[in-house]
């Protein structure tokens, strides 16, 4: 957990340097007054996404029963537990600001009644997809109720944890739905790739008469986003929120998004803060595009 800790600081200590250097020499009537900011932007950022995430696990405990090597009846009861890791990753966002044929067509068609609000004439506004490294724990304790043959009990309990560091790859479609000045709600969909590049031991804590399996290294699902957008500046933006996987495409795990490990299932949810900054065109002295971009990409800009 330090070193995200340790990232994020870099990331707020670089962010507000610029900041800095971007206000000085500037009056107070360019704080205050509602100077007007003129640059050009891309529909092009650069992102960064970092923070923690925890495997949820099923709170239920699971009995298994069975023999042991001697014939003695046995129980196993295996109890999965949760534990927090962390995760960062860098990339690109790309903003679409054109209205859907398809969607503005059909709004046309429907005459007075106009379009949806929420749902305007964009099918997504945003595509941004990163590449990082995610690092991912989770804990087992399995209890062993043993019978001799007199029929008297005996009970044994041991304890194994494990954490994998996946270097991933995400893609996301994000919609936004305005909330307040300067917030938005973000929510999307999208598929994310982990390749398991530091795996923990693959092998039994214990012996036991559970079934144990370990998940392969690739994994691929398809995940939500929910987050809450807060402008810091006109393409400057902070997004609080959570990235859950959803179902598992590979391995599928009977389309479970977690990950199987000694007897047990670990769903990894993150809790991430993400920075999206828009690129600035770069001029020759002249207005760079079409004065119908130039309005819509104001408008835009000015919206979020």
């Amino acid at each position: 957990m330090k070193f995200v800790v340790c990232i994020l600081l870099i990331v707020i200590t670089g962010f507000s340097f610029g900041q800095s250097r971007n206000l000085r020499g500037k009056s107070r009537k360019d704080f205050f007054g509602g100077a007007r900011d003129y640059r050009q932007l891309t529909k092009d950022g650069i992102q960064i996404s970092l923070g923690p995430n925890f495997t949820f696990t099923n709170p239920k405990i699971t009995e298994y029963s069975g023999t042991d090597a001697t014939g003695r009846p046995v129980t196993a009861s295996v109890d999965p537990i949760g534990k927090p890791g962390a995760f960062i990753e860098i990339g690109a966002a790309h903003y679409r600001l054109k209205k859907s044929r398809v969607l503005d067509a059909w709004y046309k068609k429907r005459g007075d009644k106009g379009e949806i609000k929420w749902i305007g004439a964009n099918l997504f506004h945003r595509l941004d997809w990163g590449l990082g490294f995610n690092y991912i724990g989770g804990s087992e304790r399995t209890r062993f109720e043993l019978v001799d043959p007199s029929g008297v009990s005996s009970f044994d309990e041991s304890t194994g944890s494990f954490y994998n560091g996946y270097v991933t790859a995400r893609v996301t479609i994000d919609r936004f739905t305005k909330i307040a000045d300067g917030w938005h709600l973000e929510t999307g969909l999208g598929f994310n790739f982990l390749f398991n590049a530091l795996p923990a031991p693959k092998a039994p804590y214990v012996p036991t008469i559970a079934p144990v399996k370990f998940q392969q290294d690739f994994m691929a699902q398809f995940h939500l986003h929910l987050g809450f957008t807060r402008t810091i500046r006109r393409g400057d933006y902070l997004t609080f929120g959570f990235l859950v996987p959803a179902i598992g495409i590979y391995e599928p795990n009977k389309a479970r998004p977690t990950i199987q490990w000694f007897s047990s299932n670990y769903w990894p949810i993150q809790f991430q803060i993400r920075w999206i900054h828009h690129f600035t065109k770069k001029s020759n002295g002249c207005n760079t595009g079409t004065p119908e971009d130039r309005k819509r990409n104001d408008e835009y800009m000015q919206n979020r």
